[in-house]
């Protein structure tokens, strides 16, 4: 096996030895070779790499995977940042993760008995770098929308934001439709608008609008979507109004609509 850098090799073996139950320690670690060896006394683990004759790579020499010692619940390898970078996942897609689900998590997987002050500290720093990401995404909005009108003419987007006391603003809504999308539903879909809402399952919650039709291969064909705060009827007039203006008038057109009959699209 090859790898790129020392550093890759150092985690590669970190994480090995972790999924393996085992201890470990570097021997050796130099700049032209690298010696991991099992912590228990008679243990004959090894695994040795250094640079490649052309010095372009790192490579394995020597991997002896026969342990004689027994596997073990805890591992000091798995520290703050290890259980940290493996939370930042669970958390994008789960964002309500608890500490209780954290340690079943490394228990299930990992067959690890992690310390609970280690967990909660750990989960507070992946929080952090996971919200962190959404918030800094977030301001970067109006840039976002500026590529999408350079890269699409003729698109509409449509950001509102809410000003704050002490003078900053956040962000409330926003509304695109690209130029290609309502260009496509106009020449080529049937007069059918599908009109729906949905959450959104981040930190920051908000509900996603949708109108979405049909092509002529029956598949489904987005056509404008935005972000809102909550689904109700001043967003929802306020998503139509625009998409009103980009379609052109329904009744000229013949535009026919459905949605799964909520209140505040009646």
């Amino acid at each position: 096996m090859k790898f790129n850098t020392k550093w890759e090799f150092k985690e590669v073996v970190r994480e090995f030895t972790i999924q393996e139950g085992r201890r470990m320690r570097f021997r050796k670690n130099d700049g032209k070779r690298v010696r991991a060896v099992c912590k228990v006394k008679d243990c004959k683990w090894v695994v040795y790499a250094s640079r490649d004759y052309e010095d372009s790579c790192w490579q394995v020499k020597t991997f002896f995977n026969d342990h004689t010692c027994p596997r073990e619940a805890r591992n000091r390898a798995t520290n703050r940042n290890w259980v940290a970078g493996k939370l930042v996942k669970k958390l994008r897609k789960y964002p309500n993760f608890r500490n209780c689900e954290t340690t079943t998590y490394f228990k299930t997987k990992y067959d690890l008995s992690l310390n609970r002050n280690s967990i909660s500290r750990a989960l507070c720093d992946a929080r952090n770098i996971v919200y962190g990401d959404a918030k800094e995404q977030y301001a970067m909005l109006r840039d976002y929308g500026e590529t999408l009108l350079k890269t699409n003419p003729g698109s509409t987007v449509q950001i509102c934001t809410k000003p704050q006391p002490s003078g900053e603003v956040i962000f409330e809504r926003m509304y695109v439709c690209l130029t290609g999308c309502k260009s496509g539903f106009r020449a080529g879909c049937r007069p059918l608008i599908g009109l729906d809402g949905a959450f959104l399952k981040t930190v920051f919650g908000g509900q996603i609008l949708s109108a979405v039709g049909q092509d002529a291969n029956h598949h489904i064909y987005v056509i404008a979507w935005a972000v809102v705060e909550v689904e109700n009827f001043e967003n929802w007039k306020w998503f139509l109004d625009l998409l009103h203006e980009d379609l052109g008038d329904y009744k000229t057109h013949g535009w026919n609509f459905i949605s799964d009959m909520q209140k505040v699209i009646s």
